[in-house]
Parts: C-alpha cells; sequence; structure tokens
C-alpha cells in the first residue's frame, strides 16, 4: 500500500468510529444508544488513506470523563512500566498499547488532558492539537469547548509523520527562542517532576532556546473555570440518553455528572466570564517564538490501590488537573515528552505553544528527544 504511512500500524481509542465496529465509549450501554458506525471517524480515516493500518480499538476511562484509567465495565489496562500503577486516562488504553509495544502509534482524545497524562505515567510521547486543527467527527464528544483528537506515540519521528496527515492545514514550523517554565506548576509538583522538568530545560537551552522562570498564579482558577464549563458540556451531551436510558455508570463518572446537572446558569456564565479574562492573561505568556513548560503530571504513576481512598484520589485530580488546564483553557497546542532518568518511574513534561504552533513544537520533539 502507498502513502506517507504506508506500513504503519495503529490503535483507535474507543470514542472514535469504526465501521461495522460498536463505539462503547468504556460505557456497557453507550453503544446502544449511539448505534452501529457506518463509517469511520474523520481522523481513523486520515490515517487509513495514508497507508497506516488499524489493528485495535483500545479502552477508555468511562465516557473520557476521568483521569485514572480505571474502568469498572471493562476493567483497567495494566501499566506496562509500573506494576500496579495506574495507566492515566481517558485514553488509557491508547497509551498502554504503544507503551507495550503493541502499536507504534494510537488514536487517543484530549479534553483536559486525556493524552497527556496518560502518556506521562506510562513513558510514552503525546501531542494534543491547536483546538480545531483535527476535526473530530466521528468521535464520541465530552466537552466540545474542549475536545480534540489527539496522538501517543513511541517515539518523536512517528507522531510527527501522523500529525502532518491529520492536521487539515499545512502549519508552519515555528522557530522556539525562549521557554517559560513556571514555577507554580512545580509548586503542586513532587521532586520527581521537578527533576524531570529541569532535565527537559537543559534539553532545550542545548538548541539555543533560553529558559526563564516565571509565576503564572492562575492555574487553580483555571482549572476551576475548566471544570464548570466541561461539565457543563458534558451535561449537555449525555443528559438526554442518561434519561432515556438510565445506564450503568461507574460511581466516579455518576459523581462528576451529578455535580454538572446541578450547575446554575450563573455559574456557567460567571465561568466563561472568567474564561475570557484567563485566556488574556494565560495568553500573555505565549508571544511569538516562546513556548511554556511545565509538568504533565505531578508524579509518577500512582498505585491503583492508594487511589481507592477518596481523598487522595481528589488530591491527585486537582493537582494534575491544575497542570493541564493552562493548554487545555487556551486551546494551544501541547506535546509532552517522557522525562524520566534510565531505572525510573516515567513521568513527562509538557510544551506548550502559541495557536498553531504545532509543527514547531513537533519538531522540537524530533529534535531533542528522540
Amino acid at each position: 500500500m502507498c502513502g506517507a504511512l504506508a506500513g504503519l500500524t495503529f490503535a483507535a481509542k474507543d470514542l472514535f468510529d469504526v465501521a461495522g465496529l460498536p463505539t462503547a465509549a468504556g460505557n456497557p450501554d453507550f453503544a446502544g444508544w449511539w448505534g452501529l458506525p457506518i463509517q469511520d471517524a474523520w481522523a481513523v480515516a486520515a490515517l487509513k488513506k495514508a497507508g497506516a493500518r488499524l489493528v485495535a480499538k483500545t479502552h477508555t476511562h468511562e465516557l473520557a470523563y476521568g483521569m485514572t484509567g480505571i474502568n469498572p465495565h471493562f476493567g483497567t489496562p495494566r501499566n506496562p512500566r509500573v506494576p500496579a500503577g495506574i495507566p492515566g486516562g481517558s485514553s488509557s488504553g491508547s497509551a498502554v498499547a504503544v507503551a507495550a509495544g503493541l502499536v507504534p502509534v494510537a488514536l487517543g482524545s484530549d479534553t483536559a488532558g486525556s493524552v497527556r497524562i496518560p502518556a506521562s505515567l506510562c513513558g510514552v510521547y503525546a501531542y494534543r492539537p491547536t483546538h480545531g486543527a483535527i476535526p473530530t467527527q466521528g468521535v464520541v464528544p465530552l466537552a466540545p469547548g474542549y475536545d480534540t483528537v489527539g496522538l501517543l506515540a513511541a517515539g518523536p519521528e512517528v507522531m510527527e509523520r501522523c500529525a502532518r496527515v491529520l492536521l487539515c492545514e499545512a502549519l508552519p514550523v515555528v522557530r522556539f527562542e525562549r521557554a517559560v517554565l513556571l514555577r507554580d506548576a512545580l509548586e503542586l509538583c513532587d521532586p520527581e517532576a521537578h527533576a524531570a522538568v529541569e532535565r527537559v530545560a537543559q534539553r532545550l537551552e542545548a538548541l539555543g532556546i533560553a529558559v526563564e522562570e516565571k509565576s503564572l498564579g492562575l492555574l487553580q482558577e483555571a482549572r476551576e473555570a475548566q471544570r464548570v464549563l466541561q461539565g457543563a458540556q458534558a451535561w449537555g451531551f449525555h443528559q438526554g440518553w442518561l434519561e432515556e436510558r438510565q445506564p450503568r455508570l461507574g460511581e466516579d463518572v455518576r459523581k462528576l455528572l451529578e455535580m454538572a446537572s446541578r450547575l446554575t446558569a450563573g455559574e456557567i456564565g460567571r465561568a466563561l466570564s472568567e474564561q475570557v479574562r484567563l485566556r488574556a492573561e494565560m495568553g500573555a505568556l505565549l508571544s511569538p517564538g516562546t513556548l511554556v513548560l511545565l509538568p504533565a503530571t505531578p508524579s509518577s504513576a500512582p498505585q491503583v490501590s492508594t487511589l481507592h481512598d477518596p481523598e487522595k484520589a481528589l488530591a491527585f485530580r486537582w493537582r494534575t488537573l491544575s497542570l493541564t488546564c493552562y493548554a487545555s483553557v487556551l486551546g494551544a497546542p501541547v506535546v509532552s515528552v517522557p522525562a524520566e532518568q534510565p531505572g525510573e518511574k516515567p513521568i513527562g513534561v509538557q510544551l506548550v505553544g502559541p495557536w498553531g504552533s504545532d509543527m514547531g513544537l513537533l519538531n522540537i520533539a524530533r529534535q531533542a528527544f528522540k
């Protein structure tokens, strides 16, 4: 078969429609409501057209509404790098398939960190595009205002090849001259995340990129605004079938949807107003030629058993989403790179660029982290 991706195999998260196969979205009752797809999702079709071969659909956190990868219905994919550790979510199966060497690349979705988090915890690369740069047609939505089609990959070269196929427009390769390391992001993290960011900063400096530190002071506010707006959109999409079908739901997702259903018009309106302010203030860091550097997760993968404790699970969730919300709220592109030392547990670092700088970020990953 001819094409830019000839000979490549890939997997797709079970939010992506594949003609003739059910789309379960991590829930035992969703596929019956969604209906059997008659055509592939846009991203699946694009990779196939370029010569790649789809070999599997992969697990997801239920309805893509979670960041641990723990699924009470279909089981939890095993993290190949951290025995009994969570794989991360919601693109849990895609990250595990790549980390285990089953495929070199897999499609995932990223709303609030759903490719970046499992990539960090499983030790693979991830790419979240500029919001809207890759069509989401044929992908089960969670919150369209934040949803993106993302990639998880074993290496930066294959990630860049697939990104070129998926991006609808030929984006320029932006040259980066400066990186801003967010001190307040590091304050949320364990020492292993600090060390990972320092290693990535050194790699960037070796490319001639000047690294400086700044405190933003807006991460928790951004996380809260996204929590409200994402919840409102998730409830807006899922309300119909939830009320019609009364499906089985895992406890964590049920609670999130119940909270979302109680959001008031005032809360949503305030969050929308706050998001406008946050986008202006946070986006000011991303001047042309500048990227923002921050951890992808606050630590390596916690044990699945540890997150059975609701307080510990909630603390890990809030710390993690405070790190991923910067790019999500802005709709900015991100590349997450593995940054652990040999023999250590995986942990990733995010490189966030200005809107449309996707190819520049992918180029840095290929140069500095291959």
